[in-house]
């Protein structure tokens, strides 16, 4: 683990943490990812290298997603826990599994590719019919782990030690923090903010 090879708690150079920030980089924040962010941590490791306490605010966009649920996702969220100061806040965004279901049910994922393509024009099932919207949303190339609804993450952030999460908008969270990128994401994303 990074804190294994570090041999210490580390303190923070500020009190916000971006989670897999990938290669968006938030000023005013400590942006953490994999490999090639500014501070390189193995988030499914279940430690984090931080003391107790160090962060105000949390934020992991389309993250959780690609952790196991019990064994890699659940240690996260208690690390988390333990690094926001009390009262701290932490957000976080994934696929929504309900979305993504209700949407299949629906029209069979017509109204989400209809989403997805008008955000990013280069995307394509190639030749494959629109369902194959829902394994994208599901599998991602073989990089999620998991869909989560309301009810499940609750769980997960219940066994961390959370309380039940507030349901938000993007639009929530870029009041909140005006320098994250607008995904436009809200028709396929689950949002929530959870109190230390």
């Amino acid at each position: 683990s990074v804190r294994a090879r570090q041999g210490c708690e580390l303190e923070a150079p500020c009190a916000r943490l971006h989670l897999g920030c990938g290669d968006q980089r938030i000023d005013g924040w400590l942006n953490v990812d994999l490999s090639g962010s500014e501070h390189d941590v193995d988030l499914a490791s279940g430690e984090l290298p931080w003391r107790d306490g160090v962060f105000e605010t949390v934020v992991g966009l389309h993250l959780i997603e690609h952790l196991e649920l019990q064994t890699e996702l659940v240690p996260l969220l208690a690390e988390l826990r333990r690094v926001l100061r009390p009262g701290g806040e932490l957000w976080l965004s994934t696929p929504d599994l309900s979305r993504v279901c209700r949407g299949y049910v629906d029209d069979g994922g017509a109204a989400l590719l209809a989403d997805r393509t008008g955000r990013w024009t280069t995307f394509s099932l190639g030749e494959a019919p629109t369902p194959q919207l829902i394994n994208h949303l599901f599998h991602q190339d073989g990089e999620h782990r998991n869909l989560l609804d309301l009810e499940l993450l609750s769980w997960a952030l219940d066994r961390a030690g959370f309380g039940p999460p507030e349901r938000l908008q993007e639009a929530d969270l870029l009041r909140r923090f005006p320098g994250f990128p607008a995904r436009e994401d809200d028709a396929q994303t689950l949002l929530v903010r959870a109190t230390r």
